[in-house]
């Protein structure tokens, strides 16, 4: 139920920190929940999927006005990708983000309190 609790408030972390101030945040945010959870060894995969499911909310809402494949299909082609495939790696990204700061940071802060 604790990590349920944690996930819950890492989604609305990264929508409110990548809707109000920008991407960058993500990582930030996974560094602090890194920090935070540094005890639970699933905090870098929980905190990686609450950056996906954010940024998944988040392109539903900004997609939902547009036109059907107004962007995706011009971006797909630019890249040389499908629009599933563009909508996929947004996805991802924001994951690989907030995975990686997570881990770094509850590796660091424990190597840290090893060291003292």
């Amino acid at each position: 139920m604790k990590r349920l609790l944690w996930f819950g408030a890492a989604v609305i972390a990264f929508a409110l920190g990548t809707w109000m101030v920008a991407w960058w945040t993500v990582p930030a945010v996974g560094a602090a929940l890194g920090l935070a959870r540094r005890v639970d060894q699933a905090t870098p995969l929980l905190g990686g999927l609450a950056a996906m499911v954010a940024w998944g909310v988040l392109l539903a809402l900004s997609a939902s006005g547009a036109p059907e494949g107004s962007v995706s299909v011009l971006v797909g082609q630019a890249l040389g990708v499908g629009p599933g495939a563009l909508i996929a790696m947004t996805i991802l990204y924001p994951g690989l983000l907030a995975a990686s700061a997570a881990a770094c940071m509850a590796w660091g802060a424990a190597r840290y309190s090893k060291s003292r």
